[in-house]
């Protein structure tokens, strides 16, 4: 019995597909500026579209595209993204995309695994600043 007990209470403190919000509790003191940026985003009425490449050993292009509200594209933003795996939640993998001048910004990421991503996007463009969250699926290069 005590060994069956110690084997729970470390699967229950080594599961990564279990995670914690970083910062939970600031996000959480901070909900009014969230709604805010909401708020925002809903005036700017700009969109997200991700594509994220194939996983590789040095990780995967991501790749996002911004449209304005009559989907032009949203040009010399400075665009951060947060991509956290779908079964790996303490996992959290940054980076800044480069402008490729036709609304879309792109980097290549260490992405480690394929399956449905989500990515966090930030993007500043002058006084404007705009978020989102989009989900997509990373496929593996075939073997």
């Amino acid at each position: 019995t005590a060994g069956f007990q110690g084997w729970l209470i470390y699967a229950a403190t080594h599961d990564s597909t279990m995670a914690v919000e970083p910062d939970y509790y600031r996000k959480a003191v901070a909900w009014d500026q969230r709604m805010a940026q909401d708020s925002v985003n809903e005036s700017l009425r700009w969109t997200a579209t991700l594509a994220l490449g194939v996983v590789a050993n040095t990780g995967a292009q991501v790749t996002v595209h911004l449209g304005d509200s009559a989907h032009a594209p949203v040009q010399g933003a400075r665009v951060r993204v947060v991509a956290i795996h779908n079964l790996d939640g303490a996992r959290h993998v940054e980076g800044a995309l480069a402008a490729r001048g036709d609304g879309s910004y792109a980097a290549l990421l260490p992405l480690d695994r394929p399956g449905l991503w989500e990515v966090r996007v930030d993007a500043i463009r002058g006084r404007e600043h705009f978020t989102a969250s989009v989900r997509a699926d990373a496929i593996a290069r075939p073997r």
